[in-house]
């Protein structure tokens, strides 16, 4: 049965232009397209799914003449609820999966344009074949255009940087005016002409417009790699351990992980077999590499095994395992889904400078402790960055409120003591939209606002409000 309350004419124009993939009418085909990955759910009227960058200026045109409001949403991998519909049924999704009109790989200028409805896995696949790769490793596969909105980091970026630093161009479609297509798929590493649309549109989270292209920097595939998982005494010796790595291998070093011991223990339980011989109190997952073939005179498991050698004199390490980097990551891939499976999993998805890494962990176990006592910590996370996925499995019948009440203490912490950011990766949307009003100040959230009003002046794209609620509204959100 489809959607009642639509406009027919709009239904038909869009229905004539698109085919019969390209509008969702039916509640039962809508409703896989109306929840996210964890945190987000809501209703939708319908779904619009373009093929090409020409349909989504035309479709967005179409739907905002019309007055419609309008979610954009690649694959839902998110988990902060800024690609699901309101719970109003009143917003159409705007699916980006079909938007696979141009994958270009440049060799030469070592770039890729790509349309924004490809995941990472296509652009990789296709990167390969001229032995270039879009380093930005994730466990989730995006989309392109989510991975842009977003600005995703993932467990390299000590290595080559999140997207925005990977980012060459790209084209979208704005609301205001209506449809209108802006931006280029130039390839330039140096363009100093004044702002541009690359970095305006780039982590705002689909506030200020809908990215249909994007141009990416292509980096060399790593022909070698050495990988190490190590048992450290504390996070204050894995934070000593990724300085003492970085002087020793400099460039070398593409990855710095940190796993706890109830991180550890969730994946020995899961996989049914301990990761170390010792219980061990903390952990690090570090790699090196080079996209120097072996055989070249450049040897980096002998490097990292003389390294790791001279560390383990001095003191601090316990133990170490050196193996093939697909087992050594297949355990720090697994700590999620090995927490999951423990019960309720609470998640904070939070940044601190490196320097207060451990000292930031000190105080988190603290408050854990006094507002969730029966919480198990398992928190993993790259050290090399500061980004930490503070992650928890709590009893059944812990309260909501004892979460929420854990949730503000520990981000008034995070973001006042220790300067860092309350969401590292997952960026802002419904589901922490009252921490971004609380934290941004207010110059920012003007300047914000004042764009907003200028792309989006009926608010009638997303549900993430860069500018801010009032503080009327603030406890309502």
């Amino acid at each position: 049965m489809g959607q009642t309350g639509l406009d027919q004419d709009l239904v038909a124009r869009i229905a004539s232009r698109l085919g019969i993939r390209g509008l969702v009418v039916d509640s039962n085909e809508i409703e896989p397209y109306e929840s996210s990955a964890r945190h987000g759910s809501g209703r939708a009227c319908a779904v619009v799914r373009p093929a090409t960058l020409e349909d989504l200026a035309w479709v967005v045109n179409e739907l905002i003449t019309a007055g419609e409001r309008v979610v954009t949403q690649g694959a839902a991998t998110g988990l902060v609820g800024a690609a699901s519909p309101t719970v109003d049924g009143t917003q159409w999704i705007l699916s980006t999966q079909r938007l696979r009109d141009v994958l270009h790989i440049d060799p030469i200028n070592r770039t890729a344009t790509v349309a924004v409805g490809f995941r990472l896995s296509d652009l990789n696949r296709q990167a390969l074949e001229h032995g270039l790769t879009f380093p930005i490793d994730l466990g989730a596969d995006p989309t392109i255009g989510g991975m842009v909105a977003t600005n995703t980091g993932g467990a390299r970026l000590i290595r080559y940087g999140g997207v925005r630093e990977n980012l060459l161009a790209l084209r979208a479609v704005l609301v205001n005016p209506a449809g209108q297509l802006v931006g280029s798929d130039k390839g330039l590493r140096k363009n100093n002409t004044g702002l541009d649309w690359t970095q305006l549109l780039c982590g705002s989270f689909g506030a200020f417009g809908i990215v249909g292209r994007a141009t990416v920097k292509l980096h060399p595939v790593q022909r070698q790699s050495a990988t190490a998982l190590v048992a450290v005494e504390s996070a204050q010796v894995a934070v000593e351990l990724a300085c003492a790595l970085e002087q020793s291998m400099g460039e070398f070093v593409s990855a710095f992980e940190g796993m706890s011991d109830g991180a550890l223990k969730a994946v020995a339980h899961h996989q049914g077999q301990s990761v170390f011989a010792e219980p061990a109190p903390y952990a690090v997952l570090l790699e090196v590499s080079s996209a120097v073939a072996t055989g070249t005179g450049l040897d980096l498991e002998s490097m990292l095994m003389t390294w790791l050698e001279n560390r383990m004199e001095q003191g601090g390490i316990l133990d170490a395992i050196v193996d093939k980097p697909a087992q050594l990551w297949r355990i720090r891939h697994a700590i999620s889904e090995a927490v999951q499976s423990q019960g309720p999993m609470v998640a904070f998805d939070i940044a601190v400078p490196r320097s207060s890494f451990a000292s930031f962990r000190d105080e988190a176990k603290r408050l854990i402790e006094e507002f969730v006592p029966d919480a198990v910590l398992c928190d993993f996370g790259h050290i090399g960055d500061g980004g930490v996925h503070l992650n928890m499995s709590v009893p059944l019948d812990t309260k909501s409120t004892a979460i929420e009440s854990l949730r503000v203490a520990l981000y008034d912490a995070v973001v006042v003591k220790f300067c860092g950011s309350f969401s590292a990766e997952h960026g802002i949307g419904p589901y922490n939209q009252q921490f971004y009003d609380r934290y941004t100040e207010e110059p920012l959230r003007r300047v914000c606002s004042a764009l907003q009003s200028q792309l989006d002046p009926a608010l009638q794209l997303g549900n993430v409000r860069l500018g801010g609620v009032t503080v009327e509204d603030w406890p309502n959100v």
